[in-house]
């Protein structure tokens, strides 16, 4: 009878070990079974307010700078979502003061329901939600690889763009929309065309608008190890890009739906943000006024130096 029951129970563990890992966005309450942080203080999404946010200078402009030989760009449906790995195409430059380069690891979006076309993002700005929001995942360079960068304080920097419908297809977004049809199915894989560009998708402008905060993944295992940058300005896609992301399947055969985490409080957490004004005229405004008194203090401060230093050799 002890026989018996160990051979059961070696039947058994293999299942117990791998649904440890499942997880689902129709049954969030589960998430903290076997991954403790998803219940921690620094969860992400948050959603994002002027008012409550602070001015931080420090916060320059973000950039991609590429990166070769890069891999192919292969587009997974992971079950969970449509996830484009990116290995050694870009890193992002500029996260924090002096801080090091992060890799770009791979992109991923979140997505409501055929029936809706006003909710799916994560985050949520100024109480509003977006039909869509990319998430572009890096790690510290610091690392060798994503899986060992991901516990650890700040090691990932994750930079998220949001969507808004327009009448027009978005031709940067294209590439990867076509692609799309070849992974309906879950763990279905292709190669998207190098036609597609991340950078040249999110523009360098966008990357200089947006807000900070210390967070988390927002899926299982919710490591609390992300610095994030949310762009204030979203891109644009038609409906028809968009329906085409809500024709993926999960690994249940159903179709994927509200696979999107909700927002998380923000507790004692402070969010900066690299811009001035909500209108982005009036920012750039008043950034170059900011821009023009400096040059002329430095311009002040050179003269000042001139005529002490010409005191200093008249008194020589």
């Amino acid at each position: 009878m002890l026989k018996f029951a160990l051979i059961i129970l070696l039947l058994f563990i293999p299942i117990i070990v791998e649904s440890k890992g499942a997880w689902s966005y129709e049954n969030l309450k589960q998430w903290v079974r076997g991954n403790r942080y998803c219940a921690g203080n620094l969860q992400s999404p948050i959603n994002l307010q002027f008012d409550i946010s602070h001015y931080d200078r420090r916060l320059k402009q973000m950039y991609l700078e590429e990166r070769y030989p890069r891999e192919p760009a292969e587009l997974i449906n992971n079950g969970h979502t449509a996830q484009l790995n990116m290995k050694n195409h870009f890193v992002l430059k500029n996260v924090a003061p002096e801080s090091e380069d992060y890799k770009v690891e791979q992109i991923h979006f979140h997505w409501g329901h055929s029936h809706d076309n006003n909710n799916g993002s994560e985050h949520l700005h100024e109480g509003k939600s977006y039909p869509l929001e990319m998430h572009m995942v890096t790690y510290s360079s610091l690392y060798s690889n994503i899986r060992d960068a991901m516990p650890n304080t700040r090691s990932l920097a994750v930079v998220g763009v949001f969507f808004e419908l327009s009448d027009e297809p978005n031709p940067l977004l294209e590439p990867l929309v076509d692609a799309l049809q070849h992974v309906r199915g879950q763990h279905q894989k292709t190669i998207v065309s190098d036609a597609f560009s991340v950078k040249a998708l999110i523009g360098e402008e966008r990357m200089s608008r947006y807000y900070r905060y210390d967070g988390s993944l927002t899926t299982p295992p919710c490591y609390e190890s992300v610095i994030w940058s949310v762009l204030v300005d979203p891109l644009k896609l038609s409906f028809q890009q968009l329906h085409a992301f809500r024709y993926l399947h999960d690994d249940n055969a159903q179709v994927m739906k509200n696979v999107y985490r909700p927002i998380q409080t923000l507790g004692t957490r402070k969010l900066f943000r690299s811009f001035l004004s909500k209108d982005i005229e009036d920012d750039s405004k008043q950034r170059q006024l900011i821009a023009k008194n400096h040059g002329q203090y430095l311009k002040n401060d050179m003269k000042l130096i001139v005529i002490l230093t010409s005191l200093l050799m008249i008194v020589l």
